[in-house]
């Protein structure tokens, strides 16, 4: 079978790695779209996976996204059109499901933030995976098509976290750091969907306090190079990577990671690095779950983001999850039981 994977943005990556990787080695012939924005296709490239560049970066306003879509959508079903592939699988990509469904063949899509637009999904997808701590009744009242939910266990992260082995802080951490010790932080997404300009203000204060921190140095990993966060952070001393790094490795070797939301916070709450959140919007049942075991503290003012102590915070175990996680996405991607789309 011949799967197609669209890497939307840059987390997605590292989430669809495992699996390709898998189906690979099922026999299965495996080949990747990515959307240019926010270090996606570098972090193809730094993990060797050959794609297609199709579609830029991402707009604020609500009309603009719908036409951003649409007209990704067309530009992947002329770009695939002739590979024949006969399944998709996205990570929240919106224009994968539309143009899944212009080319007649079945789409899967994955994502753990429950409170996003389900309507793309529900219309044009067969399978809808959700991590099963999100559970049924959240689900319903999100509106996402509980016909077509797959849950899976664990989280996201854990597909490409459980069983990864680090070594000491590598040579190129060292040289960015100058060997001390380091907090990593990761800005408000300001053109996503959920973005609640209040998150900004959070950042700004943690970003004065953190710098102004003598024990620790501040690595910020910017969402683009031209958002006014990251001269902000450049005027106030923080380090940015002149390069593209392994994610994981940065979290792992970290004193703690705060993050407006996503993907970096939730790496650091699995391998029990200290995290904190400064996302504002609507809250998911994933970072609800992560709060409740202690993995995850959400900061949720100025106020707390200014007097934040890294040294006063203490590392945990790691979050382990049971069994072969990509393997189980990789045989609901492959479930032709499924619901199909109407």
């Amino acid at each position: 079978m011949k799967i197609w994977f669209d890497a939307d943005n840059a987390p997605h990556v590292l989430v669809m790695r495992p699996i390709a990787l898998e189906l690979t080695g099922r026999g299965h012939e495996v080949f990747f779209t990515a959307r240019d924005r926010s270090s996606t296709c570098e972090l193809l490239d730094l993990y060797g996976l050959p794609y297609h560049r199709i579609g830029g970066s991402s707009v604020k306003s609500g009309t603009c996204k719908i036409a951003t879509t649409l007209m990704r959508a067309v530009s992947l079903t002329r770009a695939v059109r002739r590979i024949k592939p006969d399944l998709s699988f996205g990570h929240g990509s919106r224009s994968l499901p539309i143009a899944s469904r212009m080319l007649g063949i079945p789409s899967v899509t994955m994502f753990d933030y429950e409170w996003v637009n389900p309507l793309i999904f529900n219309r044009f997808c067969r399978t809808i995976l959700l991590p099963e701590v999100i559970g049924q009744d959240r689900a319903v009242e999100a509106g996402i098509n509980t016909r077509r939910i797959r849950f899976f266990p664990g989280l996201k992260e854990q597909l490409y976290l459980a069983g990864r082995e680090f070594a000491g802080v590598p040579s190129h951490i060292r040289e960015l750091t100058g060997g001390k010790p380091y907090v990593l932080l990761r800005p408000p997404a300001s053109t996503a969907h959920y973005h609640n300009p209040e998150s900004e203000m959070v950042f700004e204060a943690l970003l004065e306090n953190l710098t102004g921190h003598g024990e620790f140095v501040t690595v910020m990993i910017p969402r683009s190079m031209d958002d006014p966060s990251t001269g902000q952070a450049l005027k106030r001393g923080a380090l940015i990577p002149d390069r593209i790094l392994d994610g994981p490795e940065l979290v792992w070797n970290a004193s703690l990671v705060a993050g407006g939301g996503g993907t970096m916070t939730r790496e650091g709450a699995v391998l029990g690095v200290p995290s904190v959140s400064f996302f504002m919007g609507r809250g998911g049942r994933v970072d609800e779950y992560l709060v409740s075991i202690d993995r995850l503290s959400i900061l949720r003012d100025a106020r707390s983001a200014g007097i934040l102590d890294p040294s006063a915070l203490k590392r945990s175990s790691r979050l382990e999850v049971s069994g072969d996680l990509p393997g189980y996405v990789a045989d609901t991607i492959l479930d032709r039981s499924a619901a199909t789309a109407d």
